[in-house]
């Protein structure tokens, strides 16, 4: 049995129901133009590949309230079509309306995590285009002040400390700004991305990560891309900064329909229920957890964590393709 399942699957799944349902041969559903996005159309048949060989067709709309969501499609070998038993067709037919439905919230939730990302890149321009010029404008007029050498000790002494902060505001700030910047999501492989991700971590915290790919990697949409940077992210953070380790193992693994995350280390773990129940004082000040988990599972996902103090820490992530 797979860990995961994707809309595909589970659609593939609903058709295969209703075939044998209706004692059709075979069909397919489908989504509604407009339904799952601008350009977004979905189209499972069962058994795959199978079209129609002239025999007689059905098609059972899908709708919401009146609203077409979409339809079911079946199809018979025989001169006559079937008339599935109401009884029971009611029931495959409102499961099918519910997971056109769900799919319908999942790619809005895509949609939104790809807004999320670009506005996150116009804020990192805005911070380079603004603070970061004048914290650098007003160190150069401290240093220019400096070179004139101000006979009051005191007076230099303050000077320089200012040059000091600002001097390390612009570092962290230029960290983050690095960190957050995007690594050209549409252009580059997953993997590819995945490896500069690690070599920048290594670079930042002198850590040494160790990456380890399981089976053929799928290529996922764009907002899945993003989640799985941006997760992947986190989790190395969060290993750099709590694990008290400098070394942790990244793994990457392919199935049908979706692949795996996880981030795992022999550090000095800790109760993850504290920072995901959403009722406690931690949980309200460290949100890192619980950003992670909403991530996955607007796509679809699923997150996981591990950890037991003393033993370590380990991360999954599962996520639709």
């Amino acid at each position: 049995m797979r860990e995961g399942i994707g809309p595909e699957a589970v659609g593939r799944e609903l058709v295969r129901l209703a075939v044998k349902v209706a004692g059709a041969q075979g069909g397919w559903l489908i989504a509604a133009p407009g339904v799952l996005g601008p350009g977004e159309r979905l189209v499972v048949a069962e058994p795959e590949g199978i079209a129609p060989a002239g025999g007689p067709q059905r098609v059972f709309p899908l709708e919401e309230g009146g609203q077409p969501l979409g339809a079911l499609h079946l199809f018979w070998s025989g001169p006559e079509a079937g008339d599935p038993d109401p009884t029971v067709w009611e029931p495959v037919r409102r499961l099918a309306v519910v997971m056109l439905q769900l799919m319908r919230e999942q790619q809005a939730s895509r949609r939104l995590l790809h807004i999320q990302e670009q506005e996150l890149c116009r804020i990192v321009l805005d911070i380079h285009d603004g603070p970061v010029q004048e914290i650098f404008a007003a160190l150069s007029q401290i240093q220019l002040a400096l070179q004139e050498r101000p006979r009051r000790p005191p007076q230099r002494h303050r000077l320089e400390q200012a040059a000091r902060l600002l001097e390390q505001a612009l570092a962290e700030i230029r960290t983050f700004i690095g960190a957050f910047r995007p690594p050209e999501f549409e252009q580059r492989p997953l993997l590819a991305m995945v490896h500069g991700l690690i070599l920048q971590h290594e670079i930042l915290t002198g850590h040494e990560v160790l990456l380890e790919v399981e089976g053929t990697l799928p290529t996922p949409p764009l907002p899945v891309k993003i989640a799985l940077y941006r997760l992947l992210q986190e989790a190395l953070n969060n290993a750099a900064r709590y694990s008290g380790v400098s070394r942790y193992v990244v793994r990457l693994r392919g199935e049908p329909g979706g692949l795996w995350l996880e981030v795992r280390d022999e550090g000095q773990g800790f109760n993850p229920q504290v920072f995901l129940d959403e009722r406690s004082a931690e949980a309200a000040r460290h949100f890192g957890l619980r950003g992670m988990r909403d991530r996955a599972e607007l796509l679809g996902g699923r997150f996981e964590i591990e950890s037991v103090p003393g033993r370590g820490t380990r991360v999954r992530v599962w996520l639709p393709c």
